[in-house]
């Protein structure tokens, strides 16, 4: 059985399990969340793999934990635990970790996308003509945006152009919006802890994206052709003029992002984590009964071999003082 986990109460697990798509939007806001409960749902409404949702860890199971919820839990060695890193440090305690950039894989670890915003909104194509909003959908006060909001609008003003944040509640929506950027810095920084989620996001909503160095977007897209790359404000503004000037650049991006979008929906995701848990996790767990159940087995067998070598000291101690009475 796998056994997703979720640091909550069991008042708060309960809504969890009975969330729709109509709230999804609202409850897929942390890592947890995000990571555990939307793969238990998806999982379990659309695979016939054993899998369950708890607040706590469970024995003679698999467990799948954030791991950021893992310095609460902690474990135990009768625990088989499998970190969700997301963009969090590895537990060494865990047995398996699940990553969100390749750059992140070593032994005992496999790379799964992150699951498309639920509730997408794309570009109303038909309503929007040219570049007259810039948008970025995440948090602004974080170390995920580059430069400040104020930046941004005195950069795109003199040019007639809007930009626009979209934050918790209404980040899925991006009718709106002309071009998407995610930049997290302006530096040649490759975040190796950083998912491509925000460029699969542009894809699927059919709007050109700009992103900055980012290795996870060039690990699933190619600079100039499915997106831009602005290491600057200057790159970045030279970007967005260029497909507001460029039609037949901002279609092709728009189109090529179309394509790769197809490699990142729903059900390719979830055949990824199927693959990833009934092979690599699997076999790791199987590997760690045996070897747990050879450590239980052991033990008592070293018990009853040092009983008898205490037994056969004894033994020769009684003969040898016997020997030295009867001398």
């Amino acid at each position: 059985m796998y056994n997703f986990v979720l640091d909550c109460s069991n008042e708060k697990l309960a809504e969890y399990l009975k969330i729709n798509e109509d709230n999804a939007v609202e409850t897929f806001v942390h890592g947890d969340l995000n990571w555990c409960l939307q793969t238990y749902l998806i999982l379990s409404k659309n695979t016939d793999l054993p899998v369950t949702c708890s607040n706590r860890l469970l024995k003679d199971c698999i467990n799948l934990v954030h791991s950021d919820t893992l310095l609460t839990l902690k474990g135990t060695p009768e625990h088989f635990i499998v970190c969700v890193r997301a963009d969090y440090p590895g537990r060494k305690w865990s047995h398996y970790h699940l990553v969100q950039n390749k750059r992140q894989l070593k032994s005992n670890t496999a790379y799964i996308p992150h699951w498309v915003q639920p509730g997408l909104i794309g570009r109303d194509h038909p309503q929007r003509q040219g570049v007259m909003r810039v948008g970025y959908s995440g948090q602004v006060f974080n170390k995920n945006f580059a430069g400040s909001v104020s930046d941004w609008e005195k950069m795109l003003a003199p040019h007639g152009i809007e930009f626009v944040t979209l934050t918790n509640g209404i980040w899925h929506n991006l009718k709106d919006v002309d071009v998407l950027i995610g930049i997290r810095g302006f530096n040649s920084r490759p975040y190796n802890t950083k998912p491509p989620t925000k460029l699969f996001n542009a894809w699927h909503a059919k709007i050109p994206f700009i992103g900055g160095n980012d290795s996870a977007y060039k690990q699933v897209g190619v600079p100039g052709k499915d997106y831009l790359v602005a290491k600057t404000p200057k790159q970045a503004l030279d970007a967005i003029l260029r497909l507001k000037g460029d039609p037949s650049l901002y279609q092709n991006i728009v189109e090529n992002g179309s394509k790769k979008a197809e490699q990142y929906t729903e059900e390719r995701i979830m055949q990824v984590w199927v693959e990833v848990l009934t092979n690599q996790i699997l076999k790791r767990y199987n590997a760690w009964k045996r070897h747990t159940s050879f450590e239980k087995l052991r033990f008592p067998v070293t018990q009853k071999l040092g009983l008898m070598q205490h037994k056969s000291k004894q033994i020769i101690k009684r003969v040898m003082i016997q020997a030295h009475i009867l001398s």
